[in-house]
């Protein structure tokens, strides 16, 4: 798993080409999204690129419920949409898998809620 864009209090967004679970919630040692002294209480996933070869597709759970399926290559925005996916499960760690033994990528943006203000 690669962070390529973390910002405090606001949005991560993170990069897998393998299965991963992502622990959301926490502070910098528990959290893979939280930075610095950071305290995570949840995050929702807002946008999410995606690519997989032979007929593979990708699999994105919060906890044990599946959040998206994505086959082929695409762009799912669900911000620029109104949408808040999974508003329930937001404190539930993200899973991805990769089903199938082919290759792919994906990239997911999340929206962070942190515990407080980071501008109090």
């Amino acid at each position: 798993m690669a962070v390529l864009i973390n910002k405090k209090g606001l949005s991560a967004v993170i990069h897998l080409t393998a299965n991963a679970t992502i622990n959301v919630t926490g502070n910098s040692t528990t959290s893979d999204i939280a930075t610095g002294d950071e305290v995570v209480a949840g995050a929702s996933i807002t946008q999410v690129w995606y690519g997989c070869a032979n007929g593979g597709h990708w699999e994105i759970k919060r906890g044990s419920n599946t959040a998206v399926v994505a086959d082929s290559t695409g762009y799912m925005d669900f911000a620029g949409n109104g949408v808040t996916l999974n508003k329930d499960a937001t404190a539930a760690t993200l899973v991805a898998n990769l089903n199938t033994t082919a290759t792919g990528f994906v990239v997911i943006e999340l929206t962070k809620i942190p515990t407080t203000s980071v501008y109090a």
